[in-house]
């Protein structure tokens, strides 16, 4: 699905894409993905990230946006003791892909078709834990629902810690490729 248009681009800059559109954008250890999103969001936000629920919802109230817009599937391996704003699903384990698969799909049928954002922070994280094939077929498919249901989805990696096989698989599965090294 790639087209393979890697771009080099800003850190400070946000971005601009239009409903179903997949991105892959290499960052660096430091870089927030927060900061990929306009301040202006329009719809809710589903973020997939391995940072804790406060964590996140400071990032989100640092660049400018409302957590209560937010929902977040917590890639943790315990359970998760938080009470705010941010809508927060049971927490996923990194190597349950399958769980992380239903709770995704279910959280994109909450989102408005077309106004909606997904910030994957960190596929990273994934591929730490279970095996490249599998995470692979998973992120195909997780891009795919988001393209699905007109959401703009932003997946975040550090290209530098993975095999070259599983960052061309990335790559096939999404619209664009930006990198913000």
């Amino acid at each position: 699905m790639s087209s393979e248009n890697n771009t080099r681009a800003r850190t400070d800059e946000q971005l601009r894409i239009d409903p179903g559109t997949q991105l892959l954008v290499s960052i660096t250890s430091m870089e927030t993905p927060f900061s990929f999103l306009p301040a202006n969001t329009s719809g809710n936000i589903l973020i997939v990230s391995s940072k804790a629920p406060a964590t996140v919802e400071q990032a989100l109230r640092s660049h400018g946006l409302d957590p209560s817009t937010a929902g977040l599937i917590p890639i943790a391996g315990s359970e998760i003791d938080y009470d705010g704003p941010l809508w927060t699903s049971d927490p996923v384990v990194p190597d349950d892909l399958t769980g992380l698969s239903m709770r995704f799909t279910s959280a994109l049928d909450a989102l408005e078709p077309g106004h909606g954002w997904v910030l994957f922070d960190s596929l990273n994280a994934l591929a730490m834990y279970a095996q490249r094939d599998r995470v692979c077929r998973c992120f195909d498919h997780l891009a795919e629902k988001a393209r699905e249901h007109e959401i703009r989805g932003v997946y975040t990696v550090g290209a530098d810690a993975l095999d070259q096989e599983a960052l061309s698989s990335f790559k096939r599965s999404v619209d664009q490729v930006i990198d913000k090294r």
